[in-house]
């Protein structure tokens, strides 16, 4: 039976390249494809939509793959993740790993993607090789899913974060980032302003905060951790 795959890149070239690779495997099959972190979070901690791997990039807007790789495993054991990226792997393998990844590859290598799928997608990890073929560089090692669940830290603030819906989710990230009134959140969300008030109630309460200043407190907190 083919295992289920879940894509998340914010480039649309990007998940049409990665869907045409992992059609041609016959072990995989990839049940969704999506632009946003935030509805790959979502995706991913619901029993009727959770893939069996996660291929996620590490750049994105709404959030970068680092922070999505940490909210899911402090969620589930369940997806494993190959995190993909265009920039050298030394740059990020270490924080993709300890945020409970199960390896990284690069973006513009198929064939590796392909190996890596099959590998990390049967339950194994991808073993991290330098790129810069130094022996001395510090060895970054990647750990099965159920594994980094029960290793990687996660603070009260990601614990927190990651029992959030993927709308409250946004309403989140954009309260804290942009500083916006609910007014302007919701003509850019495209709803009512009735809707944001009433998410941003609901995360509030799950975070417990009641304050703006102490909900972008444990957003940072939780970013950084």
């Amino acid at each position: 039976m083919a295992r289920t795959v879940g894509l998340v890149d914010n480039d649309p070239f990007t998940l049409a390249a990665l869907r045409s690779v992992l059609d041609d495997m016959s072990s995989c099959e990839v049940t969704w494809a999506v632009r946003s972190a935030l509805e790959a979070f979502e995706l991913c901690t619901q029993e009727n939509t959770r893939p069996d791997l996660l291929v996620t990039d590490v750049s994105m807007p709404d959030m970068n793959g680092i922070t999505l790789c940490r909210l899911i495993r402090s969620a589930t054991p369940q997806v494993p993740i190959l995190a993909i990226t265009s920039y050298n792997l030394d740059v990020y393998a270490d924080q993709v790993a300890a945020a409970g990844a199960q390896g990284i590859v690069n973006k513009d290598d198929p064939m590796t993607i392909s190996a890596a799928v099959a590998a990390v997608g049967s339950g194994a990890i991808w073993p991290y090789k330098s790129e810069q073929g130094d022996d001395k560089q510090p060895t970054v090692t990647f750990r099965t899913a159920p594994q980094a669940y029960g290793h990687v830290e996660t603070s009260r603030a990601i614990q927190a974060i990651a029992s959030l819906t993927a709308k409250e989710l946004e309403v989140v990230r954009m309260t804290c980032e942009t500083l916006e009134t609910f007014a302007e959140l919701a003509e850019q969300l495209g709803c009512a302003e009735s809707t944001v008030k009433t998410l941003a109630q609901r995360a509030y309460k799950k975070l417990g905060v009641s304050k703006r200043r102490e909900l972008m407190d444990l957003w940072n907190q939780g970013l950084q951790s």
